[in-house]
């Protein structure tokens, strides 16, 4: 959707794009602002939001400007580098999720998905079709900004509400973002006709206001490592959109790369179900029958 309205005559930049998306998105959780302060479950909480809401800002500045320098596909197979930070982030600064570095099923998982990955990602990048050095570098350090984010999020969420949480850092993120809108050129808003305008409506709702939200719920859930495994998964859709509507043409070979890469994701949410037993609990005997 943002590439379809990256169209000079459409959405000229990523900061016009950026200034009606997230405004809407945050919009969309007001009810959960104003129960979150009614509750009074916010006290405390609203200047550590800005943690997470600046890396926010920089991380959703680089991902609106990244399709007027790089093609969809591809855009999103390397933002999946996020998940490369955010795994490393998690196991430094909660020690529930460094459990995970003992469990088979999750190192699997990630050799799988990184394989995979590097399946559908490397072709594109050597082919140099629609790439270049602006683009890749605008989107390296988007990963890193969003492996980032999902730590940073987790460390300040604590145990409120996911989607309260959203609500505050999402009004922070917009502000953010209206701020930065005069470096593009917002007026030209005013001049997009009716099925643009929807589209840029849908992909803040889908996007963000959605997105988001079911992000916060499973990283409260599951944690930053298995979240980011599991991300890794979204570019069939960005790679099945492009391909109908830009043309943007994938081999076999990246295909395959793509189930490798689910099986890898699999792979690695089974270790939340199967969580590796300590070498205390091991060594503990059998209990004696009736």
């Amino acid at each position: 959707m943002l590439k379809y309205l990256a169209a000079p005559d459409l959405v000229p930049d990523g900061y016009t794009a950026n200034l009606i998306r997230y405004p809407l998105a945050a919009l969309a959780y007001l009810p959960w602002l104003i129960i979150g302060i009614r509750r009074g479950s916010l006290r405390g909480f609203w200047l550590p939001a800005l943690l997470p809401s600046s890396v926010n800002v920089v991380g959703q500045t680089l991902w609106g400007i990244a399709p007027y320098h790089i093609a969809p596909g591809l855009q999103t197979f390397l933002f999946r580098l996020s998940t490369v930070w955010g795994i490393l982030g998690a196991f430094c600064l909660f020690r529930d999720e460094r459990k995970l570095a003992r469990s088979s099923w999750f190192w699997i998982g990630s050799a799988l998905a990184l394989i995979g990955f590097a399946a559908m990602s490397l072709p594109g990048l050597k082919a140099g079709s629609d790439v270049g050095l602006t683009g890749i570098i605008i989107m390296f350090f988007c990963g890193v900004c969003y492996g980032a984010y999902g730590v940073t999020v987790r460390y300040v969420m604590r145990n409120l509400d996911p989607l309260v949480v959203f609500s505050v850092i999402s009004l922070y993120t917009s502000l953010g973002l209206i701020a930065l809108a005069p470096l593009g050129q917002p007026a030209s808003v005013l001049h997009l006709t009716p099925l643009p305008l929807a589209i840029l409506i849908l992909s803040s709702v889908l996007g963000i206001a959605i997105a988001h939200g079911l992000y916060y719920i499973a990283v409260q859930r599951i944690g930053v490592a298995i979240t980011s495994l599991a991300l890794a998964t979204t570019p069939f859709i960005a790679l099945v959109g492009s391909q109908l509507l830009f043309g943007e043409r994938f081999s076999t070979g990246q295909w395959a790369g793509g189930l490798i890469l689910l099986a890898g994701s699999s792979a690695a949410l089974r270790s939340q179900h199967h969580p590796p037993i300590s070498p205390s609990a091991a060594r503990m005997p059998e209990p004696s029958g009736p």
